[in-house]
């Protein structure tokens, strides 16, 4: 290989996971965990139903700020601790709330609906054509394991081109004898 090729590519291989390193570390960080007792399991839906009332929001955002909590036109505001953590109670009553929690340009919203329950039709699969509809659970691993596959490629691209030359040709010479 070229000394030219052999030195951007030196370069190159640490820029890639430095960039790879930061977009994960810069990714979304506000989240609601909870809502009361309910566990929201790292799912975001449009509408929520809660039977209890009172209930207090619990989740993660950007360490040691604070978080806007919008119900219905009124705005409140929550403090992040130096963990990430923060949670704002409510004294909400039986009804249907339109709630937004936002953080910078990050931001949830979504409809509470509580003291009911889950109508009927909510949450069943729908049927066209004799077939079921149903949307695949996705979330966070795809993204890890996608990150994780690049860096390996990476990782051995850049091994392979910095090791020794003459190493190289055995091994070339060795894969093309075993095919």
């Amino acid at each position: 290989m070229l000394p030219e090729v052999k030195k951007y590519i030196k370069f190159l291989i640490p820029a890639l996971i430095i960039v790879f390193s930061l977009s994960y570390a810069f990714a979304a960080t506000l989240q609601l965990h909870k809502i009361g007792a309910l566990d929201l399991g790292g799912k975001t839906y449009k509408e929520w139903w809660y039977t209890g009332t009172k209930p207090t929001f619990v989740g993660v955002a950007a360490p040691s700020t604070t978080l806007v909590v919008k119900i219905n036109e009124n705005s409140y505001t929550a403090n992040v601790d130096s963990s990430g953590n923060w949670s704002y109670p409510t004294a909400l009553d039986k009804g249907d709330y339109t709630i937004t929690i936002s953080q910078g340009s990050e931001s949830l919203a979504f409809t509470l609906h509580l003291g009911q329950d889950v109508p009927a039709n909510i949450g069943t699969t729908a049927q066209t054509s004799g077939s079921e509809s149903t949307v695949p659970t996705t979330g966070f691993n795809q993204y890890v394991a996608v990150t994780f596959g690049i860096g390996v490629i990476l990782l051995a691209t850049y091994f392979y081109f910095s090791t020794d030359s003459k190493k190289k040709t055995i091994f070339e010479n060795r894969m093309i004898k075993e095919n």
